[in-house]
């Protein structure tokens, strides 16, 4: 029984796929539940797909085969889902890389769902850094003043380069009376593959703070470090207080954007760079 419907290109996420695909077969042929699916792939414990779906256990490479077998997915349509694999399962940015460029080989993906040219904004720094200084200051195509604008300072050439790359994703564009601002005021994270290029972003920012530990004095900005014993709950409970405080945080910025929107004038907004980190400093109880 192939599938007709649910086309593997179409997806960025290899669980979401598999969810789909499974539906679309169980819709097909009611035999196709979760215990036969897991007969066919030879697995005795019937709650293992569960699992899978719900990010509790990974996707074993021997298992691979298996499923494309199943789904009976062409040779092309094997290697994509075993390159989506890859991405998702990847345990360090250097592996999620190498299954990134593998990705980008496939033209078969919708031009829209790769959304790559998207993705290169968050390849540098000082690209959204740019683009943000934009609202507070128009650009008049003195890139040398650009450059020196920001901390740290980043060469005429590299400014030239993010204003180029921002007008060409229409972040930023060129107004009658010669400046140039940004099209909206606050740009989303919204492509799954931009991941890779995000936490590279992410690194970069964390190497611009502890360079700021030097640079600014304590009243300019807020950097701390704590060390504390949580339990799983209240982990869960720091992870939501964080996503509320980036949001709030992305709600200031917004309501001071919308303050100075039409008629941009002098006022105490400057670009500031968070990085938040809460990781774990020990090994769970069982753990190799």
């Amino acid at each position: 029984m192939s599938l007709k419907t649910t086309k593997i290109f179409n997806y960025t996420d290899f669980l979401s796929f598999l969810k789909d695909a499974f539906q679309e077969l169980k819709e097909k042929d009611s035999k196709f539940s979760q215990r036969y699916i897991v007969n066919r792939l030879g697995i005795n414990s019937t709650g293992w797909l569960a699992d899978l779906f719900s990010g509790r256990r990974l996707l074993p490479r021997k298992h691979l085969v298996k499923f494309s077998s199943l789904l009976e997915l062409s040779a092309r349509e094997e290697l994509y889902f075993e390159t989506l694999v890859e991405y998702s399962q990847g345990k360090s940015l250097q592996e999620k890389n190498r299954a990134y460029e593998k990705l980008l080989t496939f033209h078969e993906i919708p031009r829209d769902v790769v959304d790559n040219d998207r993705a290169e904004y968050f390849d540098k720094w000082y690209y959204p850094a740019i683009r943000e200084l934009l609202l507070i200051a128009p650009f008049r195509g003195d890139y040398t003043l650009l450059a020196r604008k920001l901390v740290p300072p980043i060469t005429q050439s590299q400014a030239k380069q993010a204003i180029e790359l921002l007008e060409r994703l229409k972040m930023i564009k060129k107004f009658a009376n010669g400046e140039y601002r940004p099209t909206t005021e606050h740009v989303k994270k919204n492509s799954v593959f931009s991941s890779v290029h995000y936490y590279k972003y992410v690194r970069s920012q964390m190497e611009l703070g502890l360079s700021a530990l030097d640079h600014f004095q304590k009243e300019e900005r807020d950097i701390s470090a704590v060390t504390v014993s949580l339990s799983e709950e209240s982990f869960q409970t720091v992870q939501e207080d964080l996503k509320a405080l980036r949001q709030k945080m992305i709600q200031l910025s917004e309501n001071d954007n919308k303050k100075f929107w039409g008629a941009l004038k002098k006022d105490s907004r400057r670009i500031y760079q968070g990085v938040f980190e809460v990781f774990p400093g020990t090994k769970m109880e069982g753990d190799k």
